[in-house]
Parts: C-alpha cells; structure tokens; sequence
C-alpha cells in the first residue's frame, strides 16, 4: 500500500493534469448517473426496471447460500451468479446495522415486510443503495474507457471516447437500475484495461492477475459476457506472435491470470462452501441440468440456444436483428462515428484495434448468436465498444487539423446530439408516465374503486392504498370473465403488453398447447418457437379497446423522447386507463 501511495504521489507531481481528467470524467459522468436514482420509489419490494434485481433479493441469496440450506446444498439462484448479490449485501451492511440500532429492523424475516418496522422506506433506501453502487460502477466503466483509449491515441481522443460511453443511451438507463448490466461491463473494463496495458507493452505479473481477476468477476455477474472472455486469449496470443514477443513471458502470465481467475471464481460464486450449486448453475445454463433438478430452483429456462446449427437465412436474421438493436442503442450519428473510428483506430493502433474487434466477433458468436430473444441490453458490449471507437474519430475532429473550420463545428454537432440522445433517458425517466398516471388516478378514482390489472408491477403505475386492484389471472382474461367483474377502471401499460395474451414456452413443462386455444406465437430468427398466444385474450383486448365491453379510453400519458427510437422496455412506457361507462374523450398528457 506504501508503494502504491508513493506511486500516486509521484505521479500527482509530475503529472498533474494527468490525474485529474479523470478524475473530473469520473465524476461528471457520476453527475450524468445520479438524475434518476429516485425513479419510481417507493414501490415496495418491486422495481420498474424489467429483470433488475429486487432489493430483497441480495439478502435472499446471502441467506440461502449460506444459512438457509447448509454446506453443499447444491441451491443457485437461477436469475443470476451471486456475486453481484454478494456485494449488494455488503453495501447494505451500514444501513441494516443502523436500521437495527435505532429499532427500525426487528429480525429478518423471509417475507413482507422482512422484519422491517416501515417496510416501503427500508426498501426503498435499499433499492437507493442498489442504484447507487451502479451508478458508481457505471462512471468505473467510463473512467476505464479513457484509461483503456489514452496511452495508445492521447487525451484528446481518450476523453471523447469517455464522453461518448457516458452519454450511451443504455448506459444513462442501466447506471442507475439495479440490473447487473452495467456492474458486469465494470469488471470486463478492468479485465481489457489490463489486456491493453499488457499490449502496450506493461508486460508485469500485476497486469496478468488483473486481466485474471476482472474476466472472473465479469462472468460472476453475468454469464452472458462469456463471449468477450473466449475471444480474449486468442486474440492476445496473435498480437504478441506477431509483435514476435518471447513465449514464456505470455506463459507465464497466462498462468497467472488463469490462477487469479481460478480464485477470484471460486470466492465470487461461492465455490468453497457449495459447489454443487455452481455446478448446477453451469448445467442450467447449458441446458444439461436434469429437469427434476432444474424444476426445484427455476421456473423456466432462458432463451437461449446453445450449438444448433443455422441455416444462411436464420444467420443473417440474428446478424440483422443484433445490427438494429446496436444502431438503435446509439443512434445513426455515433454508429456512423464508430465505423469511421474504427479505419481511424486502425491505422494508428493495428495491434490495440485487432484485440477490441476481435472480443466484439466473439462476443457475438459465442452470446448474441445464442440468444433468441434479443433486447439493446444483450448487445451492450458491443455497444460500449463502439463508444470507445466513436470517441476516437470524435476527438480527430476535435483536435482539428486540415479543414479545422468545418470539423471542430461538426464535432460540436455531435457533441450535442450524444447529448441529447442520452440526456434524454434521465428526462423520461424523471417524467415518466406512471407519475402523471398515478396522479390522475388518485383524482378520479374514488375510495373503493375497484381496478383491473393483467401485468407484471414493473411495468404499471403505483395504486393508492384506498383503492382495490385485481391482478386477473391469465385464463380469467376473457370478455366473458371481464362481464361478470366489470371493474370501474383498467389500466394497461405498452411496457410488457404481450403478457396480457401470450405465454412463454415451458421448455421441461410442456412443449405448447395448442388444443385450448393457444397458437404459436414469437418464434426466433431459427424458427424456434418462443411463445403461445392466447386468442380468447386476445379477443378481450381488441373489445376492450373499441368499446364493445362498455368501457372507453379516459387517459394516456407518456414522454416522447427528443429524438425518436425504439426504447427499453421499462424505460416510459405509455400507460392507458380505460373507465367503465360512455366517455367524452381521451385525457392525454405527453411531455
């Protein structure tokens, strides 16, 4: 620790300016992170970002590694590897011990209100606390992209590359969710921060153990980050064969870093105490789990597609399908910058670009492909690797040059357009929909009024407690059902809509039923069916909305976004409230 306060020290002297452009990247990308932390609390122990991690959850999975089942109990948790639940916990620790103190906790307790004397606050500074370590982490992957760019193209182009990630629209939203999307490009930024350095010519063991501990972490958090993990290596081998670099000094830190990731594998998943919980994890994902296991912790497989074999038509569907979602993750602007970044990058670095595009096919050979469903999160790596190359091109226009009285205004162009396409996300998320909905709600609801909901508590506005709200099961979600309930309200969210009518695929369950009234529903770019769609409910919808069941569209809100896009999923959905009775017209409030 000596040496490396000294190292710091020295460098503060002779380098100043060095150290502090980082410093303030790390902290105005912090400021860019911080707009939303408060989005959609209190909401008890639910969240309105799709597949975040509830804040009880951390706790959950504490309990259950390590108390609840014993040693070697062969429990996973099925959503994701736990080490990200691990260090959610620790960050609770200081909260839980105070709540404890001051007699706001009385004992845990494995259901609501877990123990908790004012349950929706505890929750909710916990879910705080979550948001906040990601948004943390997200101004670390910032950060690292300026480490990662500066030694091989200068400050210039390092700190456009860091402006250009911090203003990647998934990247303002995911910063401050407690999905794991960000924590887990946290940790591959370390790991490629170290494989670059190595590159650069920092051959030392520090460097290995790094890339090692960074790689293992990253896949603890989510496996789906294995792809960069696979084209890694290889990728290494080549740029130090062709640099004719010494084999035992790449064998030897290969080694280190294989034992470095080895160990920091076996401490983030827990390995030491249940084993055959990691090894189960690795059978459910590889879809070799026996059912009956499987069964005991999961309720479905994911959609995944592990070895098949594609035909040229179904390749060409997912390349197309991963292809939009990254230019719909960055815009026309920055995918036009990234490509020109990468010819830039090219000439200038061969060695340092060959490693980022070689981890970027990898990734998607080995994940994307695999996956048959894909949303902008499945392809944030890439995304994130090409921010790192659309800051390239964008500081060559900065820095000026030849015809600097057109490129530098250019380059303020796009400055305002990055800006714009990801400000944008902490707009919408502040004015979100579900608060003027909830608003609206509370004005005309009447005490007792009864209302109808058919989805996940994601995707819908908070209720006031005078009200009563009926989540209808799937198969009472007909017109037939719906006349004998007739609800004073309905609301429906566009987030999540398709729930309304159709069921995933159990994939040990059952194969699909088709002889009550199902049909096949979304299939993947191979063919695979992923769904069945419900008619009856189906039917139920299309009454509703034309006013056949006696009930009339009363509101919509929603933001429109600055600049239009497909959005994220849970990222201002349009909420809608049907009224019983004959109506006058739509309230709507867009901002």
């Amino acid at each position: 620790m000596t040496r490396v306060l000294e190292h710091v020290r020295s460098a503060w002297h002779n380098d100043r300016a060095g150290l502090m452009l980082p410093l303030s990247i790390y902290a105005a990308s912090l400021l860019v992170f911080v707009q939303a932390l408060r989005w959609g609390l209190p909401v008890g122990d639910e969240t309105w970002a799709a597949d975040a991690i509830r804040p009880s959850a951390p706790l959950a999975v504490v309990y259950h590694n390590f108390l609840a089942e014993g040693w070697n109990s062969g429990w996973f948790w099925f959503k994701y590897p736990p080490f990200h639940a691990f260090l959610l916990t620790a960050a609770y620790l200081p909260y839980l011990l105070w709540a404890w103190v001051s007699g706001e906790l009385h004992g845990f307790e494995s259901q609501y209100p877990f123990g908790f004397a004012d349950p929706e606050l505890a929750l909710s500074r916990l879910a705080w606390i979550g948001r906040l370590i990601s948004a943390l982490m997200g101004a670390g992957v910032v950060t690292l992209v300026y480490a990662c760019v500066v030694r091989s193209f200068g400050r210039c182009k390092a700190a456009a590359a860091a402006c250009a990630t911090a203003l990647c629209y998934p990247m303002v939203f995911y910063a401050q969710t407690t999905n794991v999307e960000v924590p887990y490009l946290f940790w591959m930024m370390v790991a490629l921060l170290a494989a670059v350095r190595l590159l650069e010519g920092q051959d030392t063991r520090v460097w290995w153990m790094l890339l090692g501990v960074g790689a293992a972490l990253s896949l603890s958090t989510k496996e789906l980050v294995a792809g960069v993990f696979v084209g890694l290596p290889p990728a290494m081998i080549g740029v130090y064969l062709a640099q004719r670099r010494p084999a035992a000094s790449w064998l030897r830190g290969g080694c280190a870093a294989a034992l470095a990731f080895a160990a920091a594998i076996a401490v983030a998943n827990n390995v030491f105490f249940n084993a055959s919980g990691f090894t189960h994890r690795i059978g459910f994902l590889t879809q070799t789990l026996p059912p009956e296991i499987a069964l005991r912790y999961a309720p479905y497989y994911f959609p995944i597609d592990l070895g098949t074999a594609h035909g040229a038509a179904a390749e060409l569907d997912q390349l197309r399908m991963a292809g939009t979602r990254l230019l719909q993750s960055l815009g026309v602007p920055t995918s036009l910058l990234a490509l020109a970044g990468v010819v830039i990058a090219m000439r200038a670095a061969p060695a340092w670009t060959a490693l980022l595009l070689s981890i970027a096919l990898a990734y998607y050979v080995v994940s994307v492909r695999a996956m048959l469903s894909l949303s902008l999160r499945y392809v944030m790596p890439l995304t994130l690797i090409a921010t790192v190359f659309a800051g390239i091109s964008l500081g060559t226009l900065l820095e000026g040059g030849t015809a600097a009285r057109w490129r530098r205004p250019l380059a303020a162009l796009l400055l305002l357009y990055l800006f714009a396409y990801g400000w944008d996300v902490n707009r919408m998320m502040k004015a979100d929909g579900r608060y003027q909905a909830e608003n609206w709600i509370a004005a005309h609801a009447a005490d007792g009024a009864r209302i109808e909901v058919y989805q996940n508590p994601t995707y819908l506005p908070r209720f006031p407690g005078r009200v009563n709200v009926d989540s209808v099961a799937f198969e009472q979600r007909t017109s037939e059902a719906f006349r004998e309930r007739m609800p004073d309200f309905v609301v429906l969210s566009s987030a999540g809509l398709s729930g309304v009518s159709v069921q995933y695929k159990q994939d040990w369950h059952e194969s699909g039923d088709t002889e009550r009234g199902f049909v096949e529903g979304k299939k993947s770019a191979a063919g695979v069916v992923m769904t069945y769609q419900r008619q009856a409910n189906v039917d139920f919808l299309a009454a509703l909305a034309d006013g056949s069941l006696g009930y009339h569209e009363a509101a919509r809100f929603d933001v429109d976004p600055w600049i239009p896009r497909t959005l994220i999923q849970s990222l201002n959905p349009e909420i809608l409230i049907y009224r019983r009775g004959a109506g006058a017209g739509v309230e709507s409030k867009r901002e």
